[in-house]
């Protein structure tokens, strides 16, 4: 049998896992800079590459990219925004953007002095402020205005004081117009809802994972693309891959890391168990040895390859090589439980464990005749969003990519007698997440505490 040592070596070398390296080192502008993450650089490019007539040559393009991600995430009104992004451009008239708006003079044809934004440095600046006409293609004299305003995070929390500041100002000043308010967030501050997360629907959040998935690699693919902005926009891409916050977050990774990371796991997934296993080990002499490859020699590589698997709900566990007073903080996972807020009552439903969680979850709905049968019918998405290929229950034990469920639990529905399929290779956090997700498209406040109160870091390295 080969010892850990060896299969370690065998995973290192392994071409996927050194194109992986290669692909992570890549160099990087921003990083060399010293910004890689700083936010005026985040705000500034976002404006560059959504203002139509900037020489990146792909017009409105970007902006009905934009849209789109908005739409996804949309709790209401997801219609209207489609629509728009699937106008014709020659629909849009006399666009407009400004990277760091001053929230005082949000009037259409307000303009600020380089003086005046030099100075004004309090929080009541929009990163990106987007404008444009709209033209009515069956009466072309009648215009409507369309405003876009985005708020961007990378380190700092999302403010629903300052969030809801911002929904006043536009509610006062745009009252008659369409105004979209975005906040595009690091994916680990996305709740359940837009409301729970901004502390009202008419917010719309996006992550940089979708900026990336949706905007920035179809623009990179586009014909159209200039070619001197198409390495500004892949610099970009570049950094956002890079970690953040001591090294702990990623803001988004791209199809080629996740390509290489399946592969890296589906050859080498005993390697992955046996790292796991000995992370939870008393200290040894084999156990220092692999914390050392793990977490020092190729910490990116690892690092990446742990933030695609839990983004993807691959694994039940990953390795974690933390004191043995933070891996008891890792344990509190154990105690799972949702605060379930419906018909002016307030309810929790606890487990010890993902599956056990799920079924009492599912029972409640269904004793509340909530029109659960539909999205199981659908196949509802893992995680906290729609747009993963892995179903967390269905009809059938086949995920939306036709991959098998990995680990099957079964509901039988004590409304129609069938029975449900359940996913239940899935951490606890994204089990937690995709229950709460549930629940809110049932039209049911659900909070889970162990989240929101800081919980999902012990996760993290």
């Amino acid at each position: 049998m080969k010892s850990l040592k060896r299969m370690l070596y065998e995973l290192t070398m392994d071409k996927d896992f050194v194109a992986l390296k290669f692909l992570i080192d890549r160099p990087n502008v921003f990083h060399v800079v010293g910004a890689t993450h700083l936010e005026t650089w985040h705000s500034r490019f976002l404006s560059w590459l959504l203002d139509p007539t900037e020489r990146h040559m792909l017009g409105y393009y970007p902006f009905q990219r934009f849209l789109m991600a908005v739409a996804e995430s949309a709790d209401e009104n997801l219609d209207d925004i489609t629509d728009i992004a699937m106008l014709n451009v020659n629909q849009f008239r006399n666009p407009e953007v400004i990277a760091e708006k001053d929230l005082n003079k949000l009037d259409i044809d307000e303009q600020e002095t380089i003086e005046e934004t030099e100075r004004n440095d309090d929080k009541g600046r929009l990163d990106v402020f987007f404008k444009v006409n709209i033209i009515d293609e069956k009466n072309p004299g009648v215009e409507k205005k369309l405003i876009l305003a985005v708020e961007q995070k990378v380190y700092a929390r999302v403010d629903v004081n300052q969030c809801n500041k911002y929904l006043r100002k536009f509610e006062e000043k745009f009252k008659d117009e369409t105004y979209l308010l975005v906040g595009l967030v690091p994916k680990s501050q996305i709740k359940e809802s837009n409301e729970a997360t901004f502390g009202s629907s008419k917010w719309y959040g996006i992550d940089y994972q979708q900026l990336v998935d949706i905007v920035l690699m179809p623009c990179l693919e586009n014909p159209d693309l200039s070619i001197y902005a198409k390495p500004i926009i892949q610099q970009y891409v570049d950094a956002l891959r890079m970690p953040y916050k001591g090294k702990r977050e990623k803001l988004a990774t791209i199809e080629e890391e996740r390509t290489l990371v399946r592969s890296i796991y589906d050859r080498f997934e005993d390697v992955f168990k046996a790292i796991t296993k000995i992370s939870n080990e008393a200290d040894s002499e084999e156990r220092n040895y692999v914390n050392t490859v793990v977490t020092e020699t190729y910490s990116e590589v690892f690092r990446t390859i742990k933030w695609v698997l839990d983004e993807e709900n691959d694994v039940e566990e990953l390795w974690n090589f933390s004191t043995p007073f933070q891996r008891n903080i890792y344990k509190r996972w154990d105690e799972l439980h949702i605060v379930i807020h419906h018909e002016g009552e307030e309810e929790v439903i606890s487990g010890n464990s993902v599956p056990e969680l799920w079924k009492k979850t599912l029972q409640w709905i269904e004793e509340h005749q909530l029109p659960l049968r539909q999205l199981v019918e659908e196949g509802f998405i893992l995680g906290g969003g729609d747009r993963g290929n892995r179903y967390a229950i269905a009809f059938q034990p086949v995920h939306k990519n036709r991959k098998k469920f990995a680990s099957i639990h079964t509901y039988e529905s004590i409304m129609t007698g069938e029975t449900y399929y359940i996913e239940t290779k899935i951490n606890p956090h994204s089990g937690m997440k995709t229950i709460a997700k549930l629940l809110n498209k049932l039209g049911v406040t659900a909070e889970t505490p162990l989240l929101e109160n800081g919980g999902e870091s012990s996760q993290i390295d």
